[in-house]
């Protein structure tokens, strides 16, 4: 037993040391660690905030909680798009980080699985069951205040009254507040969105100008080469130009010194 423990010791203490040298060679795991830690962290509030929203009773505990949740939440959703984006500068020079296709895909798996469990916690938040048992504990606590306030007199009524007008317009103000947090949610998903769609076109662009950029290599080559190959024909017709042409004038020198000796011949030779 003393020997199972000390070689498992040894083995954690390994597998410590490669995760500790992998993460200083490479961010993603650290951003990797941090998104676990981030993850755990909002398991355990969803849990509590799931037994608090079962409860029914606790209604001021069950919005921090709400409130620390999406906040957590909102956390790990920014460390994914990071990862992401380191995800897809090393998919687009894999040589120059050292990573191969089952490397790459084991970040893409664990960025989906993460983004699985925080969009079922949220879609369970922002539900409209859910909406509707946290009104209900808000109307209950407030009905259970307004129940334990004692008399203060004869001016009761009254002071109830103006007491209900303030609640009434602080209820009102606080469902306001919820009802603009949520939308703000809802438009900081959607520039998110909007974020990684231009991300993703800009990665589009910059590998069409990377092929593009390929091209006009190949084709400047290739004019350097058709260049180089004119070049050598046109000496060689140049060449072959004056060839020819000194051979004609070389016919023309045997034909007039003919020329000439038959003149000669005709003028100076008695028939």
């Amino acid at each position: 037993a003393l020997y199972c423990r000390d070689r498992d010791a040894h083995h954690h203490k390994s597998e410590s040391t490669l995760n500790l040298k992998m993460s200083l060679e490479d961010p993603f795991y650290t951003v990797r660690d941090d998104v676990r830690g981030s993850l755990n962290n909002a398991q355990d509030l969803y849990t509590q905030w799931c037994l608090l929203l079962e409860g029914k009773a606790d209604y001021e505990k069950l919005q921090s909680t709400t409130t620390d949740l999406r906040s957590c939440i909102k956390s790990i959703e920014w460390d994914l798009q990071d990862l992401e984006e380191t995800i897809s500068i090393a998919e687009a020079n894999p040589h120059k980080f050292r990573l191969n296709v089952g490397e790459i895909e084991s970040r893409k798996q664990f960025i989906n699985d993460t983004r699985t469990v925080v969009n079922k916690v949220k879609i369970h938040m922002n539900s409209d069951q859910t909406h509707g048992i946290m009104e209900s504990m808000r109307r209950k606590q407030l009905l259970n205040t307004n129940m334990q306030k004692k008399p203060r007199g004869r001016y009761q009524k009254l002071e109830d009254e103006l007491e209900r007008s303030n609640q009434d317009f602080i209820d009102h103000q606080k469902h306001q507040q919820q009802v603009i947090m949520t939308q703000q949610d809802k438009q900081i998903d959607r520039v998110g969105d909007t974020m990684t769609v231009l991300h993703q076109m800009g990665q589009d662009i910059g590998i069409e100008l990377d092929e593009q950029n390929k091209l006009i290599d190949e084709i400047d080559e290739d004019m350097q080469r058709t260049d180089t190959r004119l070049t050598s024909l046109t000496k060689r017709v140049n060449k072959a130009i004056r060839n020819s042409s000194d051979r004609c004038q070389l016919i023309c020198i045997v034909i007039l010194v003919i020329i000439i000796v038959i003149i000669l011949v005709m003028f100076f030779v008695p028939f």
